[in-house]
């Protein structure tokens, strides 16, 4: 099986306009995903997905691959599914442009978890990741995507709200204390098939409520599989986001 990790980059996203040219460490903020994925050893690409030609140029300056999108893609996913007839790749894992500390090692945990599901010929699922949410600040903050899984760690829904509701708990600052809630991480593995199908699924009432890309798949009755990551990926959605990661930059020199 190979694996291409693509990589989308949207330059006017409309919380922080241009915000994968800015600088943290002063290196560009998509040039650091791109150098940060580039150090795994498991895959056998390495691709933004720009919707910019001059972004395509600076890639190609540091040395990487880019492929030039539509600047209508409302996701990610559809961004990489614009380009899944260009990916040398049979599985696909889809990395946002704007995490520039994404965990090396969850990656290849998830590559490997798709070969050997691929070897035994099981049934198409996508791949993502979770992480255990410890406060209730990050609980009942919209912008952490919650997680409720099964048993085997299926999703069985996402959204903005904290979700299981906790009838019974009155002070939600004790939530996090009293049930075990995950976060999502936004990093999602793709076969081929997959993507093939995409273009064929409607928008659902779901998706349009919560505004959430992976609602779509779910509510089309394609089950996605999660990885536990120890900790959440840390995004830059905000100016906000770009100064508490230049922070953590400043005491995290291996990255």
């Amino acid at each position: 099986m190979k694996v291409s990790i693509v990589i989308p980059a949207r330059l006017q996203s409309s919380r922080f306009p241009r915000k994968i040219l800015q600088n943290l460490g002063g290196i560009p903020l998509l040039r650091r995903v791109l150098e940060r994925v580039g150090k795994l050893q498991s895959a056998d690409e390495i691709i933004a997905l720009v919707d910019d030609e001059n972004v395509l140029q600076r890639v190609s300056q540091w040395g990487f691959h880019g492929i030039l999108t539509a600047k209508d893609c409302i996701s990610g996913t559809e961004r990489v599914v614009s380009v899944a007839g260009q990916l040398a790749g049979d599985f696909a894992i889809s990395v946002q442009g704007d995490e520039p500390f994404i965990a090396t090692d969850l990656l290849e945990k998830m590559i490997a978890a798709a070969k050997s599901a691929g070897a035994k010929n099981a049934p198409l699922s996508v791949w993502t990741a979770i992480y255990p949410i410890a406060s209730s600040e990050m609980l009942f903050n919209p912008n952490r995507v919650k997680v409720v899984v099964d048993k085997n760690d299926r999703a069985i829904y996402f959204s903005r709200a904290p979700i299981p509701f906790l009838r019974d708990v009155k002070d939600r600052e004790q939530w996090p204390e009293c049930y075990p809630f995950w976060g999502h991480v936004g990093v999602y593995g793709y076969s081929k098939e997959i993507l093939t199908q995409y273009p064929f699924l409607k928008e659902g009432i779901l998706e349009r409520a919560e505004r959430l890309e992976q609602l779509r798949l779910l509510e089309n009755g394609i089950p996605f599989q999660c990885l536990r990551a120890q900790e959440p990926s840390i995004s830059i959605d905000t100016p906000e986001d770009l100064a508490a990661a230049e922070t953590f930059l400043a005491s995290h020199p291996e990255f």
